[in-house]
């Protein structure tokens, strides 16, 4: 019986969200990932390896994890989306008669990521794709279209729920360890933060907030099954501009303030959230640029945005069936690529 089984090696948040689109015709997962934060009924076992997103020494200790996993679950092929966590599995299949497919995430727009450019420039994969034509052709990788439909097209017509007698506004920060004060000094600033009558939950990845809101929660971290239920309930969702984040509110058709991370506040290593933010074209999607202020509310206007509880397909299941056809090619016949 053929070997169906895909190593998928994803950093929590918009990685991962890609690469379970891109695999969504995949029968069998084996999910590598810095937060065991998901639940889906594909994944068989979630392995938890260190993040390097502040260590780069951390790389050489995972080189010897990679390792381990690889010889311990003999996948048929290793997918990814990307991010440091890939490169001690990239580098370890170099020298294995594995399958090394990678997806550079949809994130970077103008460019490769910083690991796809490490990727690309060692030649350390048996297919390399971009989810941008421009980008594809500059590097002359494949492109075959991106994991989700981006803007929204196939927004539905649902049943929304009925009007909460206390709207919750969502604060959604993603799973980075970058700090994000400047969204909550504006967050202040609004009047519906210090009404009680109104209910926030704040998720903010790790740091504290010293003004807390009149009603409401702060946490550091919470599982998809939670945050999907907090979307779902919510009036309004104020988020960072992460894939995750993009793809989740879609999903619930929500609407939802992007305020983009930026490299110059210390927000993030890069600017590629405002690069994805100038893609959105979702009227239920505001964009909020740093000399701009967040939108005003009411208690009322909170009340009267529709809410549903239903969840639409966005997988674009073309790009799936691509996907699959190259996970499960032949396995290279020599160790060396």
């Amino acid at each position: 019986m053929q070997n169906k089984k895909v190593l998928l090696i994803a950093s929590a948040g918009g990685h991962l969200t890609q690469a379970l689109c891109a695999c969504s015709h995949v029968d069998e997962i084996v999910l590598v990932t810095t937060k065991a934060l998901v639940n889906d009924g594909k994944i068989k076992k979630i392995y938890t390896i260190w993040s390097t997103q502040k260590n780069a020494f951390i790389h050489f200790v995972n080189i010897f994890y990679a390792l381990y996993v690889l010889v311990r679950e003999r996948p048929h092929t290793v997918f990814t989306t990307g991010g440091p966590i890939v490169l001690p599995f990239a580098l370890v299949c170099k020298f294995l008669p594995l399958r090394f497919v990678y997806l550079d995430t949809l994130s970077r727009v103008v460019e490769l990521s910083n690991t796809g450019k490490l990727v690309h420039k060692y030649k350390l994969y048996d297919e390399f794709m971009s989810q941008w034509e421009a980008v594809a052709s500059e590097y002359n990788v494949d492109y075959v279209g991106k994991t989700f439909d981006l803007e929204g097209k196939v927004n539905q017509v649902l049943t929304p729920l009925s009007p909460p007698e206390t709207p919750l506004v969502l604060v959604t920060m993603g799973t980075n360890s970058y700090p994000f004060p400047r969204l909550i000094a504006a967050l202040e600033k609004m009047d519906i933060y210090h009404d009680p009558n109104v209910r926030w939950f704040i998720q903010t990845g790790g740091f504290e907030v010293t003004v807390k809101p009149a009603n409401g929660e702060i946490v550091d971290m919470v599982g998809k099954g939670k945050m999907d239920e907090l979307v779902k309930g919510s009036s309004l969702v104020i988020s960072h501009c992460g894939v995750g984040s993009i793809n989740q509110m879609l999903v619930y058709q929500k609407k939802v303030i992007f305020v983009p991370r930026l490299e110059q506040f210390g927000e993030f290593s890069d600017d590629h959230q405002l690069q994805i933010a100038k893609e959105l074209s979702n009227p239920n999607m505001t964009v909020i640029y740093p000399d701009e202020l967040l939108p005003v509310y009411s208690l009322a206007d909170l009340i009267a945005i529709p809410r549903y509880d239903q969840a639409i397909d966005i997988t674009n299941h073309a790009f799936s069936a691509v996907i699959d056809k190259k996970l499960f090619v032949e396995q290279r016949e020599d160790s060396y690529g």
